[in-house]
Formats: structure tokens, C-alpha cells, sequence
């Protein structure tokens, strides 16, 4: 069991910075962000030079002493785009990101579910999505490693209900479990405890109703029920620390703070 910092810690920096912080915060693990558009991996960029993309990759961990035990992903097309165009991107970079969990040597990747779509029918929506990670499972299936869904806020797939919805069409689907998306939302956390048997991976950090990520301590995330409910479920994953970088605080220290709650839960990581 192995407790990384997520590079989200600095998702207003290079990956080169963002490596470098983590490194000096005493995190020897990182979870990659490579969700398109938004910072230090890009799908498409991974897909048109795959070389050169994992190669910069590579360089800047080497210099860090650092080793990946995640990827957090998001490929350039909705979730729920089932075009021929999307779709052919969507393999291509699919594609480009399983090969770099080899490279890496990494055995697990989040699948960030991206936007909803207020302008279909939910059901629609549901029905392309479950198409679009029925292909996106069975690529990484293939290489031997795993794709795991985060129900993520302002997605197809917030809400518990929608999560259930999912799971029925999807019976086999692994999830990350992040609590923080539930408690901005007012569920208690007792009702989540169920997705823990899905779960490939867990994201952690502190959130209050209405706020995604607060200074640890100050949000609702009761972090010993969270992980004594872990342990008790017999769950085997590895954790990613994962708070965003803001002016508001001071994410970097919340982050290695969390590291040794987990860590006392859960030793050795």
C-alpha cells in the first residue's frame, strides 16, 4: 500500500515545479495528472509524439526521485461524445495512455468523467457513457491494467443515484472513491461506504458542504471514519492525496499533513 501526492498540488505550475514541491514536501509517490487541456500530461500530445511526451515525463521524475503509482486521466472528448470523430480520437489517446502506464510501470488510472450534458436526457447520456467505458476498460483490460471511474461533481455521475444507475449496466466497473464529492454535496458519508467495494484506488482530501477542497481539519471529512471503514472492508489499493493548488491556502501543507493520517491507518506508505 503506497500513499502519493497528487501533481494537482500544482496544477497552476510546470510539472518540472510541481515535482520538485512534492519532492521537497518528503512525498516519494506521485499520481500524474494527464486529463487534455488542463496541466502537465496532455492526451493529445501523448498520442502525436508519444516518445518525446514520456520521455519529458520520465526526465523530470528521474531528477525528482520521484515514482508514479496513479494516473489521473481525461481524454479530450466527452465521456458521453459517441462521434466517430471522439470516438477515433478518443482510442488513439486511450491508446497512448495505456502505453505510458507501462512505461511507468503504473497499474492504475483514474478515468476523470469530464462535463455532463444538460441539453440530452440523462438516460441518453447514461447510455453513451456506459458504450464509451465499456472501450476504455477493455483497452487497459487487454495490457493488464485498470481503469477506474471517480463519480465526480458537475459530471454525468455525481449523485449516488446516478452511481447506482451506472453500476447496474456496468456490473464489473471499478471506481475511485473520493468522499470529498459527496460531502460538498451533503451526503453523509455513511451512504457512500458502499462504493468502497468498487474501489480500485481512493483520492483523499478535506471538503465541506458547498467547497470541494478545504485546509485539512476545517471541512466534514471525518478522515478515521473514512479510513477505519477502508480497512474494515478489506480494501488492498493505494491513495493519492489529492488537493488542488489555490491562493486560499496553503495546499501543499494540508497534503503532507493528510499523508500521516493515512499513514497511521495505514503504514508503510
Amino acid at each position: 500500500m503506497m500513499i502519493a501526492c497528487s501533481t494537482a498540488v500544482r496544477c497552476a505550475s510546470p510539472l518540472d515545479t510541481a515535482l520538485s514541491d512534492i519532492a521537497a514536501a518528503g512525498f516519494r509517490h506521485i499520481d500524474l495528472l494527464a486529463i487534455d487541456g488542463w496541466v502537465h500530461v496532455h492526451t493529445r500530445d501523448l498520442a502525436a509524439d508519444f516518445e518525446g511526451t514520456a520521455g519529458h515525463v520520465e526526465g523530470l521524475l528521474r531528477r525528482h526521485a520521484l515514482t508514479p503509482i496513479a494516473l489521473n486521466t481525461g481524454v479530450g472528448p466527452q465521456l458521453h461524445d459517441r462521434s466517430a470523430e471522439a470516438s477515433e480520437r478518443r482510442a488513439r489517446e486511450t491508446a497512448a495512455l495505456v502505453r505510458l502506464m507501462g512505461r511507468l510501470g503504473v497499474r492504475v488510472a483514474a478515468i476523470q468523467p469530464r462535463n455532463a450534458d444538460p441539453s440530452r436526457p440523462w438516460e441518453e447520456v447514461l447510455d453513451a457513457c456506459v458504450a464509451t467505458l465499456r472501450e476504455q476498460t477493455a483497452a487497459g483490460a487487454a495490457q493488464g491494467v485498470t481503469f477506474a471511474l471517480e463519480l465526480h461533481v458537475r459530471s454525468p455521475f455525481e449523485t449516488l443515484e446516478q452511481a447506482r444507475r451506472l453500476l447496474a449496466a456496468l456490473p464489473d466497473l471499478a471506481l475511485v472513491y473520493d468522499p470529498s464529492h459527496f460531502v460538498m454535496q451533503g451526503v453523509d458519508l455513511r451512504e457512500t461506504f458502499w462504493l468502497i467495494d468498487r474501489a480500485r484506488h481512493v483520492h483523499l482530501r478535506d471538503a465541506a458542504p458547498g467547497h470541494m477542497q478545504v485546509p485539512l481539519g476545517e471541512g466534514a471529512v471525518d478522515f478515521d471514519r473514512v479510513l477505519g471503514e477502508l480497512k474494515e472492508r478489506g480494501y488492498r489499493g493505494d491513495f493519492s492525496i489529492e488537493y488542488l493548488e489555490t491562493d486560499a491556502f496553503d495546499a501543499l501543507d494540508s497534503a503532507r499533513r493528510l499523508f500521516d493520517v493515512v499513514a497511521r491507518h495505514f503504514p508503510g506508505g
